[in-house]
């Protein structure tokens, strides 16, 4: 199995998490332009630096899913309170203007589209909720939202994308559907069962 489809795998454990505990509804998902989905790690008790890495998708004109990108995290402490060394999460992708910043080499959450914690399975009616540029849901330690990820530097990770789509490749192109997902990663049923389709 290569880097990305490890990425992928683990993605898809990622999102099935939030979406079997009711954490991110199946409309949020269906109406999504793309989902930026990693795990992040605090290096030390009292360290600043801090790492990880993920995979974003987008959504495509036929409203399919993009290959996957991959990209590393890094959040020089942002957003890790006290006794969070790990976490995972998912970023809804709400806006064109959202999933375009992923095609950059180098981005930062939170600096050109406003984040906000996304709505919830069994809330108030989700159609009725100010829809953000990016919504976020985080877990750490099993517990669910209460953690910021504004600030987090994402980098493009240009060389396993290359080893995985077999020559080099942007972000731009992998995002604007201009390769083939050759993927039988987790992640593609995933996807799938978060917008409530069917998987076959």
């Amino acid at each position: 199995m290569g880097n990305l489809d490890k990425e992928c795998d683990k993605a898809g454990q990622i999102l099935k998490s939030f979406i079997e505990k009711g954490k991110i509804p199946a409309q949020v998902i269906a109406k999504a332009k793309g989902l930026a989905i990693f795990s992040g790690f605090r290096a030390a008790m009292y360290l600043a630096g801090a790492g990880g890495s993920g995979v974003v998708v987008a959504r495509l004109p036929d409203g399919s899913w993009s290959a996957p990108s991959a990209f590393s995290v890094k959040s020089g402490g942002v957003g890790l309170a006290y006794g969070v060394d790990v976490y995972d999460c998912v970023c809804v992708l709400n806006t064109q203007e959202a999933v375009e910043a992923y095609m950059k080499s180098e981005t930062t959450l939170g600096a050109g589209a406003t984040l906000a914690a996304g709505p919830v399975v069994g809330t108030a009616d989700i159609s009725t909720k100010e829809v953000k540029p990016i919504w976020t849901y985080t877990k750490s330690r099993g517990l669910y939202g209460g953690l910021t990820v504004e600030g987090i530097s994402i980098s493009e990770r240009s060389g396993i994308n290359a080893e995985a789509y077999g020559a080099k490749i942007t972000a731009t192109q992998i995002l604007r559907g201009e390769t083939k997902w050759r993927s039988t990663t987790l992640l593609p049923e995933v996807l799938k069962m978060g917008e409530g389709k069917s998987v076959v």
